[in-house]
């Protein structure tokens, strides 16, 4: 039995893209990524070729893991993961091709019907069309080949690589004037004339150094006096011949920090420095790293005086010192938590590490649940409260992965490299971090969302700024409470002290990891500890939820009853033969009192030779309602009444139908004369 060649493709290279997407590769437009997504693709066109009417690649995952997922276990721990990117990215591709070959086919139409020979690969396609499948649709230029291969169609590739260049000519075009020339050459020049900067920020937040150089929009000045700008516009800068400054890298955000003149400082050294007494003072708001390793200081202010050649302190900012290294190192342990929780495949594409939080991104082809980012939360603050020691070692780079290190990929490493441990996270990472896991506190996730196709993003804060959001979130709760009338409720819910705690080998604070110390995953029986706990606490938050949602309707249902009360006993008055009804309501608000309006407009007792004009206050502002019964509407129409009364309530605009009107207001004291006015309206 033959074999269509289209099965094998498919079956060659749905094979390959499992195994680099189990490896943690994800689709993209660059680097390994660009890869899978040809292999991908390559696969996708042999099942458009065989008429598939929907995505096919991700249904037969099952068939490839029974074959080869005993002897790759990685294949079977990354299943669902393949089976999700390669539906997306078939349902993406299928767009893409339908639009891309409906061009195409045109195209090679009209090639063959004006070809003259019948000798293969005579004809050519533009290279034009072909950059503009490409540029426009995204349609791959491989395909092109291979579809106009199958034809007997050659492609002008010369005139594709033209257009391509002349792409890459306009991008440069567009990037002119930009000041990025001006600027390398700046480094370029320090770097040339004195070397690149001694670096002393692993192993103190002081030291004397010599001011270099200092730059202003990309020229050298010779001393800068009295300066302030704004922290996001400053155009100014100076170089150290060394420094204790972290630079901006690797996802950390660089000191801040101060600068004082050595002379001022060592006339003050025999007693305390009084900041706010000197004369020449500088203040740095980020540290920035160019040219492989030239520091350059960015300036938000100076006191005083300083020039080039002069003998300065840098002093960091201990303060955002350490509470970005905090931040930095929970980033280790939340990689190596999301790797716990949802499997190895999961790696970091990104990092923003601040002093008052912290965002890390990774590949994931789906939002996380509740109880994953429950699992996960908790997870890095046991490893935290395990106070598991920081431990930095240098190392050459063949030796440092060889030893199970974290390595970002598309990331440049040294020859040798600085490798960090702290429990079972051990990354190449020449960050700063704090000595020990116990120092960063508490962590808490504030967000997940996805910021590009396959690529999440959780923001998180540790240390003091993970409780001040814990007593922010926990004001915001109580003042809901109390809005709602059921903080009594809320605290009588009882959850025992025991609640959460776990008597699980390796789960509990007093006890590692069993197998820690060898780097194992977490075992089933733990992720099951971690499960069980994320569980109960989602469904005691479930059920306040519905309490909450009950006590609302029974709040509604109270209020309504209220309502209708009132109601009853409400007479018209009759002003020029018409019967005018008007109410003023306390404590009601605009969607209640439309509620209130539309019952009694429906009702027969006011469904002729009435208007109703109902007011309500809430919080010093007034809503009013206006309704004419149709057998009024040629005389007046509620639209057109309520102008004027909005005036009245010092609001503006006031919209509706001839038969409804709603508008607001700010000055509730005016209502009494807008009732007065509405009456002189229906008189004239």
């Amino acid at each position: 039995m033959t074999i269509k060649a289209e099965y094998k493709i498919i079956a060659d290279h749905l094979r390959s893209s499992a195994f680099l997407i189990a490896d943690g590769v994800m689709p993209s437009n660059e680097g390994r990524g660009y890869v899978l997504r040809r292999i991908m693709r390559r696969a996708m066109r042999q099942i458009h070729k065989l008429q598939a009417k929907s995505p096919l690649m991700h249904l037969i995952v099952d068939s490839l893991i029974k074959e080869m997922g005993q002897q790759y276990p990685e294949l079977v721990r990354a299943q669902n993961l393949i089976t999700a990117i390669l539906k997306d990215e078939e349902e993406k591709f299928r767009e893409t091709l339908e639009k891309g070959l409906k061009i195409l086919d045109e195209e090679i139409a009209l090639i063959l019907a004006n070809q003259d020979s019948k000798t293969p690969y005579q004809q050519k396609l533009s290279g034009q069309i072909a950059f503009k499948l490409y540029d426009t649709f995204g349609f791959p230029i491989d395909l092109t080949q291979d579809i106009c291969k199958e034809k007997n169609i050659t492609l002008d590739h010369d005139e594709f690589l033209k257009e391509m260049e002349l792409q890459r000519e306009r991008a440069r075009k567009n990037w002119s004037g930009s000041g990025e020339n001006n600027e390398d050459k700046v480094f370029f020049t320090i770097k040339e004339k004195f070397g690149e900067t001694i670096t002393t920020y692993h192993q103190n937040t002081q030291s004397f150094a010599k001011i270099l150089a200092i730059v202003k929009d990309n020229e050298f000045i010779s001393e800068i006096s009295d300066y302030s700008q704004t922290l996001t516009n400053s155009n100014v800068f100076i170089i150290l011949n060394q420094t204790p400054f972290y630079a901006t890298s690797g996802g950390q955000k660089g000191d801040d920090g101060n600068i004082i003149k050595a002379n001022e400082l060592k006339a003050n050294l025999s007693h305390d420095i009084d900041y706010n007494q000197l004369t020449n003072f500088i203040d740095i708001f980020e540290t920035k790293k160019f040219a492989g390793n030239i520091f350059a200081h960015y300036l938000a202010q100076v006191k005083g005086n300083f020039k080039v050649g002069d003998e300065i302190l840098a002093m960091v900012n201990n303060r955002n010192r350490q509470l970005r290294a905090q931040n930095h190192s929970a980033t280790h342990l939340l990689h190596k938590a999301l790797k716990q929780v949802l499997g190895n495949t999961i790696s970091q594409k990104g990092s923003n590490v601040d002093a008052k939080y912290l965002t890390f991104d990774f590949n994931l082809n789906r939002a996380m649940t509740r109880e994953e980012l429950d699992q996960v939360e908790e997870l890095v603050n046991f490893y935290i409260r395990q106070n598991s020691n920081v431990n930095t070692n240098e190392m050459p780079l063949e030796q440092a992965r060889n030893s199970g290190a974290e390595t970002l990929f598309g990331e440049k490493y040294e020859d040798v490299v600085r490798v960090v441990q702290m429990g079972i996270s051990v990354e190449l990472c020449g960050g700063t971090h704090v000595k020990n896991t116990g120092n960063i506190g508490i962590f808490k996730i504030i967000s997940e969302n996805g910021i590009a196709s396959g690529v999440r993003r959780i923001t998180a804060k540790s240390g003091f700024f993970a409780l001040q959001h814990l007593k922010i979130q926990e004001q915001k709760l109580y003042a809901l409470l109390d809005s709602l009338k059921v903080k009594q409720q809320f605290d009588e819910i009882k959850i025992s002290e025991n609640e959460f705690l776990s008597n699980k080998i390796g789960f509990d604070d007093l006890a590692f990891f069993s197998n820690e110390k060898n780097g194992d995953i977490i075992s089933n029986e733990i992720r099951n500890s971690i499960l069980e706990i994320a569980s109960k606490t989602a469904s005691i938050g479930d059920d306040f939820i519905a309490q909450i949602k009950n006590k609302d309707k029974e709040i509604a249902k109270l209020k309504k009853q209220i309502w209708q009360e009132n109601l009853k006993n409400l007479q018209s008055e009759k002003i020029n033969n018409i019967n005018l009804l008007n109410h003023i309501f306390s404590d009601v608000d605009a969607k209640d009192l439309r509620e209130i309006t539309t019952e009694i407009k429906s009702s027969k007792q006011f469904s002729n030779q009435h208007i109703i004009a109902f007011f309500a206050t809430k919080d010093d502002k007034v809503s009013l309602c206006l309704t004419v019964s149709s057998d009024l509407q040629d005389k007046f129409e509620a639209n057109k009444l309520i102008i004027p009364m909005i005036e009245k309530l010092d609001g503006k605009g006031g919209g509706g139908k001839k038969d409804f009107a709603m508008g607001g207001g700010l000055n509730a004291k005016a209502i009494n004369e807008t009732i007065f006015l509405l009456k002189k309206l229906l008189t004239n």
